[in-house]
Parts: structure tokens; C-alpha cells; sequence
């Protein structure tokens, strides 16, 4: 585990992330930041999940018109599970004839890694975006793939259908709460103390999860302590930080929605403590 020596041992930086972990905490490390885990949802990978295999050979089958790709993460695992069965020759040739429409720039690098071409890529990298383009499109009668990020419904398949195709849903890791809270009630005690705390979300199912755990007085001093800066909340992007906006708090987001980006802003957080040190509210 990376270590250096603190600059203030009243900054801590709690990481609700589960996956890159490992690789925050040793940028934030190195800048001198204490770094808490508290990783409020856990990833599972369903490579071996026979659902995910049985859609797969049927969408090798149809060949399908349009294929859309959520995540970069999640496009690989579904052609690892596929390697693994033995499938992935004859879904790539499948998917060879479909336009792809991908979720922003790492859904296309993974698409592209494949040796698979992109005809669209959402500059917004929002599912919303997503539907909007899809919205242009004709899409009666058509064959359609929605590689899901696995962290409950984005709308997509509702769309497709309500334009007249039909849907092949894809999930390639399953999301569920952690079962270990500890850290995260810790986090939250801590980030409404008054003193300087900062909380890092990576996804909108993360930040809901550690919304949940948080009791009405903490929220209402986290919405002070969030507005003043005290508390620093980021989220990687806007809609990780949607949660967060609809529980009334101030999220901090990084103008591009990277992850080297979003630790930046965390340092320069670090160095200026951006408001007054209120004094926060602990239940």
C-alpha cells in the first residue's frame, strides 16, 4: 500500500469506489491526502452466468441492426464471457454488420479494441444523450442490443421499444449494497463534523447507496457544509452527481468527466478549503 506523509491530518478523503481503488488512493497518497475506504456497492462479474450466454448465442443468431455500449468495462467482460464459451468469434461477426452507438469515449475505446467501428459516440457520455440520438433514428422494426451497466434501469430499452424496435438487453456485472457499512457510516459521521472531509463518488448507484445510510440531520448538514465547501463531495460526473443534486447537496464536478481529472480537482480542494469550517450537525 502507497504512504506518505500527510500535509494536514485533519484531511481525509473518503473513496466510496470499489473497483480503481487502489489506484485513487495511491494518487491521492501521493499528494499527500489520508485515504478511507468505504466502498458502498460491490461488482460482480457474471461471466459464467448462463443467462448472459444463452442472450448471447441468440443475439449471434439474429445479427442484430443496432448494438449501443454503456460502458467501457462492461463491452470487455461481455467478450471475455464470450472467449470463455467459446463465442466470441461468432458474436464479433454478428456484431460486424450492426451500427454501434457508444456511451462516450471509453464504451468506443473498448468497442474499437474489439476491432469493431462506432458510428456515433455521445459527447456527453449520459444515457440521456444516448436516447435522445436514438430518437433520430429509425427504429421500427429493427433489432436492437443495449449493453447495460448493470446498476439498475437507464431507460434505454424503454425507448427502443417505444420507437418500434425490439430489445436485447446485455448485463455483464451485477450491482448490489455492501454488506459491510461500517466504513460508510464512519464516512458520513465524519463529513459532517465541520472539518475539512471529502467524500469520492465514481458512480450514481454509489453516491444512492451512501445517500441511503445518511440520517435527515446529516443530510441537512451535509447541504450546509456541502454548499460552503467545508465538505467536498465529488462526483466523476454529472450524472454521478445527480443523486447528490436531488438530495439537496452541492457536488463538486470535474469539467471533463475523468477520472485524473476528478483526483485534481480533489487536491486543489485540499489545498484551499474553499468556505468556512461550519460546524456541522452528528446524529
Amino acid at each position: 500500500m502507497t504512504s506518505a506523509p500527510p500535509k494536514d491530518q485533519s484531511v481525509c478523503i473518503h473513496v466510496t469506489a470499489q473497483r480503481k481503488a487502489d489506484e485513487i488512493e495511491a494518487a491521492l497518497v501521493r499528494n499527500g491526502l489520508n485515504v478511507h475506504h468505504c466502498p458502498t456497492i460491490t461488482t460482480t462479474p457474471v461471466l459464467e452466468d448462463q443467462d448472459l450466454l444463452e442472450v448471447t448465442r441468440e443475439i449471434i443468431r439474429v445479427h442484430p441492426d443496432l448494438l449501443v455500449v454503456t460502458t467501457g468495462v462492461g463491452f470487455r467482460g461481455w467478450m471475455s464471457a464470450a472467449e470463455s464459451a467459446g463465442l466470441k468469434e461468432e458474436l464479433t461477426r454478428s456484431l460486424r454488420g450492426a451500427m454501434i452507438v457508444a456511451r462516450g469515449a471509453k464504451a468506443r475505446g473498448a468497442v474499437v479494441g474489439e476491432g469493431l467501428e462506432t458510428a456515433w459516440v455521445s459527447p456527453e457520455e449520459t444515457a440521456a444523450d444516448v436516447a435522445e440520438h436514438l430518437r433520430g433514428l429509425d427504429m421500427a422494426g429493427r433489432s436492437v442490443v443495449v449493453q447495460h451497466h448493470g446498476m439498475g434501469a437507464d431507460g434505454l430499452d424503454d425507448v427502443v421499444r417505444s420507437l418500434g424496435g425490439t430489445v436485447t438487453s446485455v448485463v455483464t456485472y451485477r450491482y448490489a449494497p455492501a454488506t459491510n457499512t461500517t466504513d460508510i457510516d464512519r464516512s458520513i459521521r465524519e463529513s459532517v463534523t465541520g472539518r475539512p472531509v471529502g467524500v469520492l463518488f465514481t458512480s450514481a448507484g454509489g453516491a444512492e447507496a451512501w445517500l441511503d445510510r445518511a440520517s435527515t440531520a446529516e443530510i441537512d448538514a451535509l447541504t450546509r457544509l456541502s454548499a460552503v465547501g467545508t465538505t467536498g463531495l465529488f462526483a466523476v460526473g454529472s450524472v454521478t452527481a445527480q443523486p447528490l443534486v436531488d438530495a439537496g447537496l452541492t457536488p463538486i464536478i470535474p469539467h471533463r468527466f475523468r477520472l485524473g481529472t476528478l483526483l485534481k480537482k480533489v487536491i486543489e480542494w485540499s489545498e484551499g478549503f474553499p468556505g468556512e469550517h461550519v460546524q456541522g450537525e452528528e446524529s
